[in-house]
């Protein structure tokens, strides 16, 4: 077996050995592989001569399997057909009847934003697999798919150097406070904030690092309470009456009768999108479901914003 360099043995050479065991005869094989006669016998006689055996008895009558010849076809004739197996799969996924898609998705649009859309790609391709990895902030997801964890991130975004965007929209911070808080036309004054403790995210979460810079910004910042790296953690806070709080609004849903959503004094936003790394290459599932989003996730996203 040492002696046999696999590398030379080429995927012509089996097909033409088994067109002449199937047809018993050079001529016939060429035929139905579309080649010369010399052509198929230049096939045969190469392979018998990197594997060091003779395949076929040759005579009048035409050729026939040797012992060894024998002993190989059946095995021959796996190999290709795992090899079109391989090939159906691949053109399956091309035309995708079947296919992948992974994602690498923020709580707030995985709970809140992306079920609709699953549904809706599932009903067009009930053949696609669609896998969905939750991820703490922008920061993990970024990881997921610089280590082909994930194909989609869907997330906030804050750099789009390095990414595709498909943009879904824009997502307002908005000021949570005790349902008893008298607010006049839903905006809240920061001297209504400041009667409060106020709850923010936890320093560790990445995705609120431009509430941070907005709360530092003021003339005079409020003073932070709490702590908490959990968004649904602190909406049920601020409905016990233990303080106010400022989120994203799709973060916050959803909102407990026990607390008034209010606009800040001076807007705060973030851009949420899917996004891919640039020049990557990725299957038609995976430009199939970014095409989706792009048909949808804006009047999906409008939907749960209006709730």
């Amino acid at each position: 077996m040492n002696s046999i360099d696999v590398t030379q043995i080429k995927l012509y050479q089996l097909r033409a050995f088994v067109a002449v065991a199937d047809s018993g005869s050079f001529g016939e094989a060429a035929t139905h592989l579309n080649l010369t006669q010399s052509s198929v016998s230049y096939a045969i006689a190469s392979l018998e001569t990197e594997l060091g055996v003779e395949l076929f008895s040759r005579g009048r009558r035409g050729a026939s399997l040797t012992f060894v010849g024998e002993q190989m076809i059946d095995h021959v004739r796996q190999m290709l057909q795992l090899l079109n197996q391989i090939i159906e799969k691949a053109i399956a996924s091309r035309g995708l009847q079947t296919g992948q898609v992974r994602i690498a998705s923020i709580r707030s649009l995985a709970t809140h934003w992306l079920p609709p859309v699953l549904a809706i790609f599932n009903q067009q391709f009930p053949q696609v697999n669609v896998t969905l990895v939750k991820c703490f902030d922008y920061t993990e997801i970024q990881t997921a798919l610089r280590d082909h964890i994930a194909d989609i991130g869907l997330t906030d975004v804050y750099d789009q150097s390095s990414y595709d965007v498909v943009e879904i929209g824009l997502d307002e911070y908005v000021a949570l406070l005790p349902y008893q808080s008298s607010v006049q036309n839903k905006v809240v004054t920061w001297q209504q904030i400041n009667q409060y403790p106020l709850i923010m995210p936890a320093p560790q979460d990445h995705g609120y690092a431009e509430l941070r810079k907005y709360i530092a910004d003021l003339d005079n910042s409020p003073t932070i309470a709490y702590e908490i790296n959990e968004d649904s953690t602190i909406v049920s806070m601020v409905s016990q009456g233990i303080g106010a709080a400022i989120l994203p609004y799709l973060a916050a849903l959803p909102i407990p009768a026990g607390v008034q959503v209010c606009h800040l004094p001076s807007p705060l936003t973030r851009l949420l999108g899917a996004v891919i790394i640039k020049n990557s290459l990725h299957s038609p599932a995976v430009f199939t479901f970014l095409d989706t989003i792009e048909r949808l996730g804006k009047a999906i996203l409008t939907q749960q914003l209006s709730k």
